[in-house]
This record gives C-alpha cells, structure tokens and sequence, in this order.
C-alpha cells in the first residue's frame, strides 16, 4: 500500500485526518489524492540499524625497555 502526506485535513464518516498526517491508502486513491493536489508521495523510508564499529587497536613499541 503506498503512503501519501496530507497536505489538507479531510474527514469522512469512519475518518478523519489532519494537515501533515501520512495515511495508507491504495494505488487509486493515492493517484487520486496526489493528481487533486491534496496529497504528496512518501518515499520508503530506508532502514538503519545500530551496529557497533569494531575496536582496532595497534601494537605500540615502548622506547624505554630497550
């Protein structure tokens, strides 16, 4: 189901939806929405994950034990 922003409240009888809501809808009505200027497109957001950067560490020579 795609997702469009709402760039205008609307309201039905089982609905109702404000300024800047992003709602799913189907093909048609996303069409419809977006060609009546009411609605713009939401891109898939993409998803990060938290992963941890590996440690490195590097071998230092100590100058005073030689």
């Amino acid at each position: 189901m795609p997702k469009v922003k709402l760039l205008t409240s609307m309201a039905g009888i089982n609905f109702s939806h404000n300024s800047g809501d992003i709602i799913d809808c189907n093909e048609a009505e996303a069409v419809r929405f977006i060609a009546a200027g009411i609605a713009e497109p939401v891109e898939a957001a993409k998803v990060e994950r938290a992963v941890a950067k590996p440690v490195t560490r590097k071998a230092v020579k100590d100058e005073e034990s030689e």
